[in-house]
């Protein structure tokens, strides 16, 4: 199982203490600083989620600081940057 990288595209499901759905999950690219675009949903390496899911795996949970909560998402899937199915 590879680990995510710069330009990957990655989606995180939220875990709360309800059940989390689809409907629920992120979909965000790591990118590097100066490339950042929340509202595109490329998303600094620098901030609180990109460091957390950098150079993990599918399947692992992250944890990190947002708006003055503590977060925790699973990875469920990556795609890697360049690869086409």
């Amino acid at each position: 199982m590879s680990k995510i990288h710069y330009y990957d595209r990655i989606r995180l499901r939220p875990l709360h203490t309800t059940e989390s759905s689809e409907e629920d999950d992120l979909c965000i690219q790591i990118v590097y600083p100066q490339e950042a675009d929340a509202v595109a949903g490329r998303i600094s390496s620098e901030a609180p989620v990109g460091q957390a899911a950098l150079h993990r795996k599918e399947g692992e949970t992250i944890t990190f600081n947002a708006q003055g909560q503590r977060m925790r998402m699973r990875i469920i899937s990556i795609e890697k940057h360049g690869v086409t199915a």
